[in-house]
C-alpha cells in the first residue's frame, strides 16, 4: 500500500461546545482507522475571528488532523467533511517530508512551552 501523509483542516461551527467538537474529531479519526489510515496528531484552536463570514458566522474553531493514508481514500474523507453540517469549510493537503518535519517541530515547541 502506497501511503502519503496528509493534513486536514476543519473550520468548525462556533455553535458547537467543546465536547461536540471532540466528538466530531473522533468520528473522523474512527473513519480514518476504519479505512486502514493512521492518525498521527490532532490540534485544535478556540474560536477565532474569520477573515470573512461563512454561513453568517464571523468566528469559528479550527481542528487540524495529520494522518497517513492511501490516496484512494482522500475523496471519501473530503466527502465526509462536506456532508457534516458542523463543518463550515475543510481543506486536505498532502504533506512533504519537510512540511511534516516543520509541523513536528512546532508541535514539540508548543508542548515544551506549556
Amino acid at each position: 500500500m502506497n501511503n502519503n501523509t496528509y493534513e486536514i483542516a476543519l473550520v468548525v461551527s462556533p455553535e458547537l461546545r467543546t465536547e461536540e467538537i471532540d466528538s466530531t474529531t473522533m468520528q473522523f479519526i474512527e473513519l480514518l482507522e476504519k479505512n486502514g489510515s493512521k492518525h498521527i496528531h490532532t490540534g485544535k484552536t478556540n474560536s477565532k475571528k474569520l477573515s470573512y463570514p461563512i454561513n453568517n458566522f464571523i468566528e469559528a474553531a479550527y481542528v487540524y488532523i495529520i494522518f497517513d493514508s492511501n490516496p484512494d481514500y482522500i475523496n471519501l474523507y473530503k466527502k465526509w467533511a462536506s456532508d457534516n453540517p458542523s463543518i463550515l469549510r475543510h481543506l486536505v493537503i498532502k504533506l512533504t517530508q519537510g512540511e511534516l518535519k516543520f509541523r513536528e517541530n512546532n508541535i514539540l515547541n508548543q508542548a515544551m512551552s506549556e
